[in-house]
Order: structure tokens, then sequence, then C-alpha cells
């Protein structure tokens, strides 16, 4: 179980969540909608431990978390290709290559030896999916995976999510909403700014 509690973030001064309550689930995927700018990346970065919240507080469940994310600027070291920067995070040993390039086929990259500069946004985002997925973790927070994939691109890569975290939480935000509601088991949706107020699922 996550559980956030009274938390509250201000940027100069400047409310971005304020008193939000907030109850999840130690598995499943939630998928976090709302307008652009609302504090919805934030919140995973708070929960990732990133930022530090202005008040309140934070909770897992069990004594140590482990904690997966895959940013929307994707993050990915410029001197490694798609496949070298996946197998970073298995330990960088010849013996994981084949599971790093699994995971990258999966999330639909079969030119493994590309660098970051030479991929698309949409390739690098999936990149940074599979990279977060090579991590074994109890939460994978995963920040507008699918924002610049078209359909059916974006149905694979959701697939590939939900395959490699069964029985752990997932949270993503995601602007579709009707996208949201078609591959998340739940849907919290922020309309405001700050992020405020109490929503237990």
């Amino acid at each position: 179980m996550l559980r956030i509690n009274d938390l509250s973030k201000s940027f100069n001064n400047k409310d971005v969540i304020k008193n939000l309550s907030l109850s999840l689930p130690d598995s499943g995927f939630i998928a976090i909608c709302g307008p652009s700018g609302c504090g919805k990346s934030t919140l995973l970065h708070l929960i990732a431990g990133i930022e530090k919240p202005s008040e309140g507080e934070i909770c897992f469940s069990g004594e140590k978390c482990s904690i997966s994310m895959s940013f929307q600027d994707s993050r990915l070291l410029a001197e490694r290709t798609a496949l070298q920067n996946v197998n970073f995070v298995l330990g960088d040993k010849k013996a994981t290559l084949s599971r790093a390039e699994k995971l990258l086929f999966e999330v639909g990259i079969t030119d493994v030896g590309l660098y970051p500069d030479e991929l698309s946004g949409g390739m690098k985002a999936r990149v940074s999916i599979a990279r977060a997925l090579a991590k074994d973790a109890d939460i994978y927070l995963f920040d507008e995976p699918f924002a610049n994939l078209d359909m059916e691109t974006a149905e694979m890569t959701a697939a590939a999510i939900k395959k490699h975290t069964e029985g752990v939480l997932v949270i993503a935000v995601i602007h579709d909403k009707e996208f949201a509601v078609r591959i998340a088991d739940r849907v919290i949706y922020f309309d405001e700014t700050p992020i405020t107020g109490e929503y237990i699922i």
C-alpha cells in the first residue's frame, strides 16, 4: 500500500499540490490524468523521492520499497546505444544482453545499436520504458509513456508494461483519458491546480 497523507508541494511560493491524501494498492495499473501543467509529473517525482514535499508525507508498505521510473524527457545515456542503455540497468554484462534486447523488441525497438541522438522522440520514450522495466521494482512510475506514440505502438508498449509489472504497482501519467480508461485498472483525474483533496481508490 502506498499512502499519501496531506501532501503539499510549492515552487516559488506557488502551490502545485495542496493537502492531497491518496491511498493506492500494492498492485495494479493506476493512470493519472489531467490537464497539462496541473502537477501530475510533480506527484510522480515526489513518489520517486526526486522532489521533497513542502508538507505531508508519502508512506510505503514494508521496510523497503524499490522504485523504477521512466521520465518524460527519457534521460538516456548519450554515449550508450539503446541496447547498452537497457543493459546498464541489468548490470552491464554480456549474459544480460539478450534480456535487454528482448525488452527493446517488445516495445518495438529493433535497431538496438542506435544512439540516443539517432532516435526519434517516440523511440527514446520506448527505450526509456524498456530500461525502467529492466529493473525489478515494487513500484513502476511512467511519465507520459505514450505521448509520442501512434495508437498501435502505444498499445504494444502498454502490453509490454503490463506483462513485466504483474503483481506490483504501476502509476502512469497519461494525457489521453480515453486510452487510460482502456488500459488501466483505475484512473485518477485531477481537474484543477493545485492538485488538492482526498482521493481513495
